[in-house]
């Protein structure tokens, strides 16, 4: 709880609206950039079951962290409300898994596409704190590559629409990521 709390305070202060912008109440759209970086919510017996799914029994080793980053843009409509659409890339995530005759090397990729609105509370004039609420595309995929060609793998993806709230999306496993942004309203 402690840690979704502290994602949600760096949530609020990422992204285009957060940093930067007029608490007027005038209309406008705005447009951001982030970046941060994300920590795996899964580990190797993860990427072990889903092997193990293709009949490639192994033991898996795991990058559980990696650079993220995203776009947005939106309109805010007054001081105190928007309306955003975000694509984020959640992270790229290298594994390795020994099967005793072989070696499956890849990666775990997941992006995610949201559509939500924004609550803001402006602080002064130039600083102000949001929160979200909406939907989330999420998209991830296995990448499996064999190294000697023995053992038969293949890519998988998964794809999924769930709630977004503030500091993340909820799943079939979790990604939290801490990003910074900057945006301009136009």
């Amino acid at each position: 709880m402690k840690k979704r709390a502290i994602a949600a305070f760096l949530l609020a202060l990422s992204s285009g609206i957060a940093s930067a912008q007029s608490a007027s109440s005038k209309p406008g759209w705005y447009a951001g950039l982030d970046l941060g970086r994300s920590r795996l919510g899964v580990d190797g017996s993860d990427i072990d079951g889903a092997l193990a799914n293709q009949g490639a029994l192994g033991s898996s080793s795991l990058d559980q962290s990696d650079t993220s980053f995203g776009i947005n843009g939106g309109f805010r409509f007054n001081r105190n409300f928007a309306v955003e659409a975000a694509w984020e890339r959640l992270g790229d995530f290298s594994y390795s898994s020994s099967t005793g005759t072989d070696t499956i090397d890849g990666k775990f990729k997941a992006n995610a596409v949201s559509l939500a609105g924004v609550g803001i509370y402006p602080f002064t004039p130039n600083w102000s704190i949001y929160g979200k609420a909406g939907i989330a595309r999420t998209s991830v995929d296995l990448d499996a590559n064999s190294q000697t060609g023995a053992t038969a793998v293949s890519n998988q993806s998964h794809d999924g629409v769930g709630a977004l709230f503030g500091a993340g999306s909820t799943g079939r496993g979790s990604i939290d990521t801490y990003s910074v942004g900057v945006g301009m309203r136009f």
